[in-house]
């Protein structure tokens, strides 16, 4: 008999006996992409949702709650750099790496990830940028929100970092003469700019002084900006040194909240020389080129006089005060075996002290990696984390998964909000979860099994939340966390979805999935770029620093 997991007849009886609607989420795939086609679709925001809709609640409706739209992206092959930061690799702020094409792929990779697939690793990326740089520069990342794309005149890259209200995009887009131009927002007297979020009054990003094109591609600063209106504000670096030596100041603002007059931004500006560090930016809203730059601590690049990290960012903040960010271990300073991108928490960013601490504990073992998502109101975090703990440094790299992690209530919560914030939290047995974990058994489980979520980009305040997933069309040959598709030989393929709440759901739905025994070795039939990046198929670590 195979070893992978049977479905007995005790299983079928347990099953028939659980709630009908167990499990906590559906899985909606979004196949309505208004033309766009791609390779991969990758699901980037969701809608946000109206005051006092529940979709957890017994009585909320299942259309409204599938209605909030998903906005998404397609890619046909990697990014070469990332088309939403102002610098490669969110860290070359001397732009040496992307100098030096292949090499300075290839370098980076060594020097900062030190997988020993570096020439893979390197030429999959580099034939993105060179294309981009020097041949056809067809087109890779196309936006859409559902039923709509968006593709602003002589588009050829767009990305979609958050939605407005109304289910409008916040995001920004290249053509053949500059990288980066918000889709709605005036860069007057600056070469590039991007977008990341807006309240509808206020939105942020950055402004950058040459296109990123032609001869104008590489040592140009960035400074963290925000828009009133259509009035464009650049704000002050931290430390004011435009150019140090081979490196350029550059700053972002990613997210932000405002109370009353009293603005908050977070995201990364330039400190002493010229690292990187995530930041809280607090003022008011008379005087937004002049707003103040908190560093957070214990994620700052430099850390009693050592490089402990290559880069720091806070991405999210909510009403409640709370912000959430990533920083990335340099690759000379490896924590637990690997290399990560760790992420943390502020409680509050109004305190007189700003101190980040990481996530730890349950399914955030020491030294995990992953990607921030977003939070909403409810303080409800989500994003992707290492589902595997072994050493990435002379070993494979570590497969993610998503999550979500009920924060709680904190310092800012208004004690009004306490019992909503509790019972949420509740339904989730007060702790972090992987997502995959939320999408097994009862009625939707059949469905749910085609799918294993791999990231979770963004949640609003309903419970809705956008991601990416892996689908064996059909479903995996158990709903075990590492089941085969279709005995290892199926097609897998990387597509956008949002997880739905069901109405009425709480923490006795939770049906965790298992682990098969037998060790998962997927052969690659049907495996497009995106589902070997998914997997962690790029290989092993070196260690070797610069």
């Amino acid at each position: 008999m195979s070893s992978k997991l049977q479905l007995t007849t005790l299983a079928v009886l347990v099953s028939a006996a659980l709630p009908a609607q167990a499990a906590l989420y559906k899985v909606v795939e979004v196949t309505n992409t208004g033309g766009v086609t791609g390779a991969e679709y990758y699901g980037t925001a969701i809608q946000p949702s109206v005051a006092g809709v529940n979709c957890f609640d017994s009585g909320a409706s299942s259309a409204t709650c599938e209605g909030y739209k998903l906005a998404g992206e397609t890619r046909n092959r990697p990014d070469g750099f990332s088309y939403r930061e102002e610098v490669p690799f969110a860290m070359d702020n001397s732009f040496g790496y992307i100098e030096d094409d292949y090499d300075g792929f290839e370098d980076y990779c060594f020097y900062q990830l030190g997988y020993a697939t570096c020439e893979y690793w390197a030429s999959d990326r580099w034939s993105s940028w060179y294309n981009e740089t020097y041949s056809s520069n067809t087109p890779n990342s196309l936006a859409f929100i559902e039923g709509t794309a968006v593709l602003p005149t002589d588009a050829k890259n767009t990305v979609i970092n958050s939605l407005n209200s109304s289910g409008s995009a916040i995001g920004n887009y290249s053509t053949a003469t500059v990288r980066n131009t918000p889709i709605n927002g005036d860069i007057t007297g600056w070469k590039q700019g991007r977008q990341w979020a807006t309240n509808g009054t206020y939105s942020v990003g950055s402004v950058s002084s040459r296109t990123g094109t032609g001869g104008e591609r590489y040592y140009y600063f960035s400074k963290p900006a925000v828009w009133n209106g259509t009035t464009l504000n650049a704000v002050k670096w931290a430390y004011n040194d435009q150019q140090d030596g081979d490196y350029y100041a550059q700053g972002s603002m990613r997210d932000l909240y405002v109370d009353g007059t009293t603005f908050y931004g977070v995201g990364y500006n330039n400190y002493k020389d010229q690292h990187m560090n995530a930041t809280i930016f607090k003022g008011t809203t008379t005087d937004l080129t002049n707003l103040n730059s908190v560093q957070i601590n214990n994620a700052q690049v430099d850390i009693s006089g050592d490089n402990i990290h290559s880069n720091s960012v806070a991405t999210n903040i909510n009403k409640n005060l709370v912000v959430v960010g990533q920083a990335k271990r340099s690759g000379g300073y490896p924590k637990n075996g690997a290399a990560s991108n760790r992420l943390f928490i502020v409680p509050d960013a109004s305190a007189s002290s700003i101190n980040a601490s990481f996530f730890y504990g349950g399914i955030f073992f020491d030294g995990a990696g992953g990607e921030m998502g977003g939070i909403n109101n409810f303080n409800e975090i989500v994003g992707r984390i290492d589902s595997e703990n072994h050493r990435e440094y002379d070993g494979k790299q570590r497969r993610q998964r998503a999550f979500i992690y009920p924060y709680g209530m904190t310092p800012k919560t208004d004690s009004s909000e306490e019992a909503a914030i509790t019972a949420r939290r509740a339904i989730f047995k007060n702790k972090a979860w992987l997502l995959d974990d939320l999408t097994n058994g009862g009625s939707e489980s059949s469905n749910n099994n085609q799918y294993r979520i791999y990231d979770a980009s963004d949640i609003n305040d309903a419970g809705v939340i956008s991601a990416t997933a892996v689908k064996c069309s059909g479903g995996y040959d158990s709903t075990s966390h590492n089941a085969y598709c279709g005995d290892g030989n199926g097609t897998e393929k990387v597509v956008a979805v949002k997880l739905v709440p069901i109405a009425g759901s709480d923490a006795s739905a939770i049906e965790p999935r298992s682990y098969d025994s037998t060790a998962t070795e997927r052969k690659g039939a049907g495996l497009g770029f995106g589902v070997l990046t998914i997997l962690g198929l790029f290989g092993f670590m070196r260690k070797r620093i610069k």
